[in-house]
């Protein structure tokens, strides 16, 4: 009877556990492979694909707020500055804490941002909050809040969490 009991507790179960999983892979896919992929290609435009229209973007280190379109302009003037000096980089996430509810989910992780020159590279690293907000079928970001800790936060920290493989 008490193996009865843990089977059935084990089935009811296992539906909440793959539909967290599949959550995870739809903002995945929809969210920061693309992000990883922009930055990789300096791409702008997929880049702000992945944001709300009325996004919210919160620098912690310096305490300013761009909100919609400034922030999509802002990251539009980034890219092409980046492409005009042809900077190689690629951006990496490990995910500290993830939690999704219908349409929304909230997010906390580490980044690590890598910039290739002339056969060196350097690494930066941040801690990033997170808000996604689930358009038709397409999660997006929705608030964007980051710091880097006054450069505290380094690849141990980035070790710590899950990291997303591409």
């Amino acid at each position: 009877m008490k193996y009865l009991f843990f089977a059935a507790a084990l089935l009811l179960c296992t539906p909440v556990f793959s539909q967290d999983d599949s959550i995870q892979e739809s903002i995945d896919k929809d969210v920061w492979l693309n992000f990883m992929q922009a930055y990789q290609d300096l791409d702008a435009t997929l880049f702000n694909q992945i944001h709300t229209n009325d996004v919210i973007r919160v620098s912690s280190n310096n305490g300013l707020m761009f909100i919609g379109q400034e922030y999509k302009d802002r990251n539009l003037e980034n890219f092409n500055r980046w492409n005009s000096q042809k900077v190689k980089q690629r951006i990496e996430f490990s995910f500290l804490n993830r939690a999704a509810k219908g349409n929304w989910a909230y997010e906390i992780g580490i980044y690590k941002l890598t910039r290739y020159n002339a056969g060196n590279s350097q690494s930066y690293y941040g801690k990033f909050n997170v808000t996604l907000k689930k358009e038709g079928s397409t999660w997006k970001i929705f608030i964007d809040s980051d710091t880097d800790e006054n450069g505290t936060i380094g690849e141990a920290d980035f070790q710590k969490g899950k990291i997303l493989n591409h």
